[in-house]
């Protein structure tokens, strides 16, 4: 940034991180305004053509204050285009194929981080760098042509011929012959879950809103998934952007930061069915407070680098959980809408992040141990949801309510048979 003469001035850089993590408060709730009532592919092109132009616009930068404006508006108009394409990819594959999508996009963000700081390493030059990297998402308005809607996004508006037609599309590409009876079915299925909802909104909107409203165990979750999520925005972004300051290269340093995401995404598909939800998403909480509060304590070095890296493995780990584990404990009817206000109060971390290298101004481990406080506050709040684990996803207020329950009657269970094997313990002695 020396052509805007910032050498000595680290607030007005780290300034640029803040305003590009602010523009997301206004792209989440747009992205979903678009998708919801326009379709996925508009969202999707829509973001992917603002965040071309406005990036190319930002390239050619004369001033500080011009550069600062477009970091803002790049993110506010086009930092949807990930969940939009993500919706879109989930909606278009079967139950058994989402896995495999979520990998395929966590693998494709790190080859992009990867491949993004490669190029800076090579260039030198953020000008080059920002018009190599935007120019080519200008030209994805031509996926209107060739991308298809979300099959299931139609059938929600009712329009099954369209619908049909992306299905009879898929079914040549794969050279797959599905019989006629079975879009039939699939026609008068979408027919009467669209007829039913119908007949509910009007009721379920204002009794089962009031309801929530209402309701103490949302608003305690709501506190809690929010808390969660500024937590994990402010640990994974602020390793993301403090990583730099690790002894040895700094292109270096930030790559493995970012590849040490692959396997923990690897871990949260193996883990998370396998040991539940809550367990695995508190000790990933606990283990990245232990291991960035103590970071201070080790001397510089590898031993260092590799605690830092547990560090952000562990945090990678607990943030791609949560999606799972926060769309599990919220009721269907307002599922989407709690979600995108817990990512939004989120976004309060990462705006926070790029803050956080002048902290070391004060005390050079400042930043590590805030993120490790906060990760271990984290993991004890995780302690007082509900194990979702193997459980159908509530579909109602009294659902998402009969979870607590369930928790309640399992903790009971579990203090009877600690006091029953005492009880026998003491007896034999």
């Amino acid at each position: 940034m020396e052509v805007f003469d910032l050498a000595c001035q680290d607030w007005k850089r780290s300034l640029v991180g803040t305003v590009h993590n602010a523009g997301f408060f206004i792209a989440i709730p747009l992205t979903g305004l678009i998708s919801d009532k326009y379709g996925r592919r508009p969202a999707l092109i829509f973001a992917s053509v603002a965040n071309g132009v406005f990036g190319v616009i930002r390239a050619l930068s004369v001033n500080y204050n011009m550069f600062v404006v477009f970091e803002f508006l790049e993110p506010a108009f086009g930092a949807g285009v990930y969940t939009a394409c993500f919706v879109l990819a989930l909606e278009l594959v079967g139950p058994k194929g989402r896995v495999f999508v979520s990998l395929l996009f966590n693998t494709m963000f790190i080859l992009g981080g990867v491949t993004v700081t490669l190029l800076s390493w090579w260039l030198l030059n953020w000008r080059y760098l920002l018009f190599i990297i935007y120019t080519p998402a200008v030209f994805v308005f031509i996926y209107i042509w060739g991308l298809p809607e979300s099959f299931r996004w139609l059938f929600s508006k009712g329009r099954y011929e369209e619908g049909l037609n992306v299905l009879s599309r898929s079914e040549k590409m794969n050279n797959v012959n599905v019989p006629k009876d079975h879009y039939e079915q699939v026609e008068k299925q979408a027919t009467k879950q669209r007829d039913e909802r119908k007949c509910d909104n009007a009721e379920r909107n204002q009794s089962t809103f009031n309801q929530m409203l209402t309701s103490p165990m949302i608003w305690k979750r709501l506190f809690i998934c929010s808390f969660l999520w500024i937590s994990s925005t402010l640990v994974y972004y602020g390793l993301s952007i403090n990583a730099i300051e690790l002894s040895g290269n700094r292109y270096v340093n930030y790559i493995v930061i970012l590849v040490i995401e692959a396997p923990a995404n690897v871990c949260k598909l193996i883990f998370l069915d396998r040991f539940g939800r809550k367990r695995v998403i508190a000790t990933a909480y606990f283990l990245t407070g232990l291991i960035l509060i103590n970071y201070g304590f080790v001397p510089v070095g590898n031993w260092s680098i590799l605690l830092y890296l547990g560090g952000k493995f562990f945090i990678t780990l607990a943030y791609n959980s949560l999606y799972v584990f926060a769309a599990e404990v919220f009721p269907t009817n307002y599922r989407t809408s709690l979600l995108a206000m817990c990512s939004t109060i989120g976004r309060i971390g990462s705006t926070v992040a790029p803050q956080t290298p002048l902290l070391t101004r004060y005390y050079e481990y400042l930043p590590t141990m805030i993120f490790g406080g906060m990760a271990a506050l984290s993991g004890f709040l995780v302690l007082t949801l509900p194990e979702t684990n193997n459980l159908k996803l509530p579909d109602s207020l009294k659902e998402a309510q009969d979870q607590d329950r369930r928790k309640e009657i399992e903790d009971t269970v579990e203090r009877t048979v600690e006091r029953t094997t005492t009880t026998d313990n003491k007896t034999r002695l």
